[in-house]
């Protein structure tokens, strides 16, 4: 087996094969592992004043949990150091979303539109539910949790509160969506009531059957 120097010696190591001649050329990455040697392990630390969650201050305050970071499992209890493990990539979305589809589950067996709209450009305003020039269609579960998120960090407003004016909203916006279906259903209803109430529509139906007839005893013929 192959001699693996450690990550704090890996310079020194190649600078004595240099001179031994074990190497005839050095490595171009030398100079700067010599300028900025390795830390003892190849695992790097994570910084905790960088934020890699991508929530603000207020989110943080809003949707952080308390979390027991003393947890090991029995085969690790007689670690010196816990193994590394990659943090959980949580949204401020994530609490809002299970709460919703819990509430409305019906929301999930609606089809979502996942093609952008006229301008290539998604939506970002979410400061009203429904914006001018919106069609009721537009608003799914998504925009109802992102406008309840905009009220929780924007106006400050708690959680439960901002839930009960985002989903009220959001019922109206549906009552007025089902009644506008309502009556483009009753209007094509009576469009084709009419049809059927016309003689030329009744005799050009007999005369496409009698046709179907005939091409059918003709190709028995042959």
């Amino acid at each position: 087996m192959a001699y693996r120097a450690p990550p704090t010696g890996i310079a020194r190591h190649v600078s004595n094969m240099l001179k031994g001649n074990l190497m005839k050329k050095s490595p171009v990455w030398l100079p700067v592992v010599q300028a900025i040697p390795p830390g003892p392990s190849i695992i790097r630390s994570q910084n905790p004043e960088v934020n890699i969650s991508g929530q603000t201050e207020l989110e943080q305050t809003l949707l952080s949990k308390p979390r027991n970071t003393n947890r090991l499992r029995h085969s690790e209890k007689h670690l010196r150091t816990p193994p590394p493990r990659p943090r959980a990539i949580v949204y401020p979305e994530d609490k809002l979303r299970r709460q919703f589809f819990k509430d409305h589950p019906f929301e999930l067996a609606r089809p979502k539109v996942l093609v952008e709209n006229d301008l290539g450009i998604n939506r970002t305003d979410y400061s009203k539910l429904m914006l001018d020039g919106m069609h009721p269609s537009e608003i799914d579960g998504d925009a109802v949790i992102k406008y309840q998120l905009h009220l929780m960090t924007h106006e400050n407003m708690p959680e439960r509160k901002a839930y009960a004016k985002a989903t009220s909203e959001f019922y109206e916006i549906r009552a007025q969506q089902e009644q506008e279906e309502r009556k483009a259903r009753e209007g094509m209803n009576s469009i084709l009531n009419t049809f059927h109430r016309k003689k030329w529509t009744q005799k050009g139906l007999y005369l496409e059957e009698r046709a179907l007839k005939e091409g059918q005893a003709a190709s028995t013929q042959f």
